[in-house]
């Protein structure tokens, strides 16, 4: 009974997420974990005989193409800009040896990935300049010159007539 509960909940929660992952143009967040393989190796750096015990580097690797919790337009943009961390088989690889624990290396590492799909995301969603967009930044830029101009004048003035009652 309790078995066939859990199977259910899983395929439903599954159904779930791909559905939301399909229909949603944004990314929500969400990163399932048991797609996402996770390898531990030694450390480097301080940490004495600790370092040489413990496999507590953290890496995380999966295949972009194959993410359907991802937007294909996402995909691409994650492609293209973390080309350098996309090996020849198209798996992007995160690693972390930050801290000395294990589940906080996998805690910052997917921290590492939902920081920078959020970051790509944001800038998808910039949105491009015009001309006239352009236009109203020069004049903005030429009445700035202007104010700081007259400002100048002004101070110059002022010192300048501290000037002349000095000399008196």
């Amino acid at each position: 009974m309790l078995r066939n509960t859990y199977s259910f909940v899983t395929k439903a929660t599954r159904q779930i997420q791909l559905s939301a992952a399909s229909s949603s143009v944004s990314f929500n967040g969400v990163i399932p974990t048991e797609k996402i393989e996770k390898r531990y190796t030694l450390s480097s750096g301080p940490g004495g005989q600790n370092v040489q015990k413990n496999a507590t580097k953290v890496e995380i690797r999966f295949k972009v193409s194959e993410a359907e919790w991802l937007s294909d337009s996402l995909k691409n943009s994650i492609e293209e800009k973390l080309s350098h961390r996309i090996n020849s088989a198209g798996e992007l690889i995160i690693d972390s040896d930050r801290t000395r624990e294990r589940h906080l290396n996998v805690a910052d590492c997917f921290d590492k990935l939902r920081s920078a799909i959020y970051a790509i995301e944001k800038e998808q969603g910039k949105r491009q300049t015009t001309e006239e967009d352009e236009k109203i930044l020069r004049e903005r830029a030429a009445v700035a010159t202007q104010h700081r101009l007259f400002e100048k004048r002004r101070t110059s003035e002022k010192k300048a007539s501290r000037r002349a009652a000095v000399e008196l």
